[in-house]
């Protein structure tokens, strides 16, 4: 059941790195840059899920509107990109000041399996408590989601191999709109200020 979740989607990261090529192609034919981050304005949908928090709470992106939400795809049991990038984003999260009150984390498992809610209150408040949730579904739920907004990820051969996935982070403004994408060769202290400015004109 688990990988039928990966290989029913064929989320492939051939697709996730040539539309991400494309956005960046069509953000640079502008006459100015005006985020440093990667401008995925347009490019996405608006930020739309009906899930279940780590609280055991069913929860969809109104419960989050008027926050600027950090929406990231992962695991518990991984090993290398998702505490990561959960640490880097609790620094950018501190980095936002006055304004790290109006910043969500949402972390969505690959792994509902074995990522409970309550893996994962236990796992994302490690980073970021009181401003990361995690977030469940099933199998078609979380595949639709990932499907939405192309964030590539694919199984190992067996239950025990880590799942393969992206690192990409997609911001979204208070309003729901997918603003921008942060990777992991985004500085902490850059991304910081690109959200908080994004929050200071999203009033």
């Amino acid at each position: 059941m688990h990988n039928r979740l990966f290989r029913a989607r064929g989320l492939v990261f051939g697709r996730y790195i040539l539309t991400i090529a494309l956005m960046l192609l069509l953000n640079g034919c502008g006459t100015e840059k005006k985020w440093q981050l990667h401008d995925i304005t347009g490019h996405l949908p608006d930020l739309r899920f009906s899930m279940r928090s780590d609280a055991g709470q069913p929860v969809t992106d109104q419960t989050y509107r008027g926050y600027l939400v950090m929406l990231f795809f992962g695991y518990t049991s991984c090993q290398a990109e998702c505490p990561s990038t959960l640490f880097r984003l609790a620094k950018i999260v501190q980095g936002l000041g006055d304004n790290a009150k109006r910043a969500r984390i949402l972390f969505v498992t690959l792994d509902p399996g074995r990522d409970t809610p309550q893996v994962l209150h236990r796992y994302v408040t490690a980073f970021a408590a009181g401003h990361a949730i995690g977030l469940t579904g099933s199998e078609s739920e979380i595949a639709a989601l990932a499907k939405r907004y192309r964030a590539a990820f694919r199984p190992g051969k067996s239950e025990t191999n880590d799942i393969t996935h992206s690192a990409a982070v997609y911001v979204f403004d208070p309003q729901g709109h997918a603003r921008l994408l942060v990777t992991p060769d985004d500085a902490i202290a850059k991304a910081a200020n690109e959200l908080r400015h994004l929050l200071e004109t999203s009033r």
